[in-house]
Order: structure tokens, then sequence, then C-alpha cells
């Protein structure tokens, strides 16, 4: 029998995480299995996705969420997320 998270979309299951853990603690489970992933792109793209359905409620818990992942991620001698692609991409291609 599935469980009850297998059975929500994706982009459900981010918006019950939002919903149920705090900015600062979803940061660290965040930052907690950042070498999980093989592509740390879709990783970044996934943390902004979550900054989005926080910034959709309160602009102060996206900036909170985006502060605590950076710092969580620095401590453990891994780079920022990449939270403004389009700066990032025009730059590349100077």
């Amino acid at each position: 029998m599935p469980r009850l998270y297998e059975l929500l979309s994706p982009n459900q299951q981010l918006q019950l995480a939002i919903r149920s853990k705090p900015p600062h603690l979803l940061a660290e489970t965040f930052a907690a299995y950042v070498g999980q992933f093989y592509d740390r792109c879709e990783f970044d793209r996934l943390a902004r996705q979550v900054s989005d359905l926080y910034d959709a409620n309160s602009a102060e818990r996206a900036h909170h969420f985006r502060a605590r992942l950076d710092q969580r991620l620095h401590d453990r001698y891994r780079d920022p997320v990449v939270w403004n692609v389009t700066t990032t991409r025009s730059s590349e291609a100077a």
C-alpha cells in the first residue's frame, strides 16, 4: 500500500512541506541532502521552487529560507544556491 505522500504530486508535496515546516527547519533538511543530488542544478532549481512557494505567503519567510540554506551549505563546504538564474546565465555568456 502506498504511503500518503506518494499519492501527492511533487508540487503538492512541496506545498505541504512549507505549510508544516518553518523555513529554518526546511533549509536544514535541504542542506543535509545536498550530496544526494547528482546534478547540483536540479538541487538549486528545487530550492528556488521552495523559496517561491514561501514567497507567495511571506517574503520574510522566503528570505529566511534562502539565508539559512546558504548558511548551512557554507557550513558543509558547499557553494550557495544560485538564486538569480537570469543574472548567472547572462554573466556566463559574457
